[in-house]
């Protein structure tokens, strides 16, 4: 019987040793990731800069609701998304939603977001209605946005 528990042991040990170790082993290193969201083909530029959010640009087919990618420097700093009451309220299953978030490249990591209710709407979207902002840069540097001033 100890031999048995030996042999059996033994050969447990030969199977789950060389899974153990190549578990152990480091992963792979991912691939280098994008660490800004691109400007997709076709955007138009819709704003010079508006302080602390950056010149806005879009797909002209994509609008009002967006997204509207929040540009400056030529680096897209942040994604807008707008909807009205109306539209909230239609949405009842993930397939009804109102549009889709634009996903985001491996390594573009969102820094803080802002939605705001703007009761009066805005230029190019006039009716009550949520902004959501989502900015790949921090708070204070945000807030630096501002245009050149002339040379």
């Amino acid at each position: 019987m100890k031999k048995r528990v030996l042999i059996l042991g033994l050969i447990l040990t030969a199977l789950v040793v060389p899974f153990i170790s190549a578990c152990a082993q480091p992963a792979p290193a991912p691939p280098p990731a994008a660490s800004t969201l691109a400007l997709p083909e076709g955007a138009v530029k819709l704003s010079e800069l508006v302080p602390a959010m950056g010149e806005h640009w879009a797909i002209p087919e994509q609008l009002p609701l967006g997204p509207i990618y929040l540009v400056h420097d030529e680096e897209v700093v942040g994604i807008e998304y707008m909807w009205s009451e109306d539209m909230l309220q239609e949405v009842s299953t993930p397939e009804g939603t109102i549009n889709t978030l634009v996903p985001l490249p491996v390594g573009v990591k969102v820094d803080h977001a802002t939605v705001e209710f703007l009761p009066e709407g805005h230029e190019g979207f006039e009716m009550p209605h949520w902004d959501l902002h989502l900015y790949f840069i921090s708070p204070e540097e945000r807030e630096e946005l501002a245009p050149h001033e002339p040379r």
